[in-house]
């Protein structure tokens, strides 16, 4: 037998809360800066302000999709699980069902500029 792990239980919590709580793309949207920065991967809502210093790939990477979707690129560099795996406390919630889909067609599309460095580009 395993002995109970109060934080696999405190993370079991946290999941079945946070994903309970539904928020809209308007609502993502409006978490666009470094100091509140949200992120949407996969239908999560994911609140990233205070993992930038932690991510490997860098800050800018995040920031640059500071309020809007990241499935697309998101999918490109991870695999599947690493949230759960390495943040799974940077998930606050979901998109709504409607958000969601309308994301994912948004992604689906190509955005025209993609960098590795995570640089801006201009269209």
């Amino acid at each position: 037998l395993r002995p109970h792990c109060h934080f696999e239980s405190h993370l079991s919590t946290h999941f079945l809360l946070t994903m309970s709580k539904t928020y809209s793309f308007s609502q993502v949207a409006s978490h666009n800066t470094k100091q509140d920065c949200w992120v949407a991967v996969n239908g999560q809502v994911l609140e990233l302000t205070h993992y930038l210093q932690d991510h490997p790939g860098g800050e800018l990477a995040i920031i640059n999709f500071a309020g809007k979707d990241a499935t697309a690129e998101f999918n490109m560099f991870h695999p599947p699980g690493v949230i759960s795996k390495h943040a799974p406390n940077t998930v606050v919630g979901k998109l709504n069902g409607r958000d969601s889909f309308k994301a994912k067609l948004a992604s689906s599309k190509p955005s025209g500029c993609f960098s590795f460095l995570g640089s801006v580009c201009s269209k």
